[in-house]
């Protein structure tokens, strides 16, 4: 096992850093991993370090040079934290940047009474959105990100993986205009949820056949490609018309053949490879859509655990009955 509960010091702000005192997270994906040591883990994280990465919180101290957020503030923060000094850094790329350091991976992470970070990566949070939404930020911004890379309004979707983050990114294309969404997933709980986010159809596995008629145009316009599974994206190219979109989220676990010539050059495919959120459009985008729907992403909610319970959230996410668990920091004592 590769999380456990242990004691920390609180952490000391350094210039233009900010002490948050954290009073919700998620469980990520990746913290899974953590949990369960895996080869990915064991070969990326260096122990000792605090994981997570969803954070919401109060501002309780600003270091030197702090100006944008005060003593009191509710926030929460992105969790990649680039380099500030490479060419995608200065050129409003750094969610790709080359040196990022990531929240709970590469540095200390957020499942701890306070965390420390960046004042460039503290986000303000809205006070009509709630803790346990605000603190989903990051995976909201993931589905965010890969479903607003391309148009979305009155086009025919297809959505491959309803894990969390696939499940929110049908919700936003359903709020969002999106003409017709067909979520693919294996697991019929899965499948349950993707209706109660706005899918119109669901199936338990891409077919081109069947995914193409379903649309009234060859093809879906875009695919967003989120489970990382080989036969999801070798087939979920046959579902897409020629001229479609194509974002890729998931990361497969193995190099993926495909007939590149056929699926996409002769198609004239655009391909859009996504990788966490843009920095700090994708939040404003988040903000907005919650702001408005402040029921959107709640249904995804399965888990609200104390954090010395952290282990059970995890269960659920490994025997499929938890979709986003969060923790209440809020108890913690130091």
């Amino acid at each position: 096992m590769g999380l456990e509960l242990g004691e920390v010091p609180v952490p000391e702000p350094g210039p233009r850093q900010v002490l948050v005192r954290v009073r919700k997270t998620g469980i990520c994906g990746t913290d899974r991993h953590i949990y369960e040591w895996d080869a990915w883990a064991s070969s990326r994280i260096k122990p000792p370090l605090v994981a997570g990465h969803e954070f919401v919180g109060i501002v309780e101290k600003t270091g030197l040079g702090v100006t944008s957020v005060h003593p009191g503030d509710r926030v929460s923060g992105e969790g990649h934290i680039g380099c500030g000094h490479c060419y995608c850094c200065r050129t409003g790329q750094s969610h790709i940047c080359d040196r990022v350091d990531i929240l709970g991976v590469d540095i200390q992470g957020c499942f701890a009474p306070y965390v420390c970070v960046p004042e460039t990566n503290i986000w303000k949070v809205d006070p009509e959105i709630c803790d346990d939404q605000a603190c989903l930020f990051d995976p909201f911004g993931n589905a965010m990100h890969t479903v607003m890379a391309q148009p979305i309004s009155g086009k025919q979707v297809l959505v491959l993986g309803c894990g969390p983050i696939g499940l929110m990114a049908i919700g936003i294309l359903h709020v969002g205009g999106a003409d017709k969404v067909i979520a693919v997933d294996p697991s019929p709980d899965r499948r349950a949820l993707a209706k109660v986010m706005g899918a119109d159809e669901v199936l338990e596995q891409a077919d081109g056949a069947t995914v193409k008629a379903m649309t009234d145009r060859g093809g879906v316009d875009v695919m967003l490609e989120m489970s990382g599974s080989l036969q999801a994206f070798q087939e979920g190219f046959k579902c897409v018309r020629s001229g479609a979109e194509v974002s890729l989220l998931g990361i497969p676990h193995t190099r993926i053949a495909l007939e590149w010539a056929e699926q996409v050059i002769f198609k004239g495919l655009t391909i859009h490879g996504i990788n966490g959120r843009r920095m700090f459009g994708t939040w404003y985008q988040c903000e907005s859509f919650l702001r408005r729907r402040r029921d959107l992403i709640e249904p995804l909610i399965t888990h609200r655990l104390p954090f010395d319970r952290f282990e059970e959230g995890i269960r659920g996410m490994q025997d499929g009955t938890a979709c986003k668990v969060v923790l209440d920091w809020q108890d913690a004592r130091v």
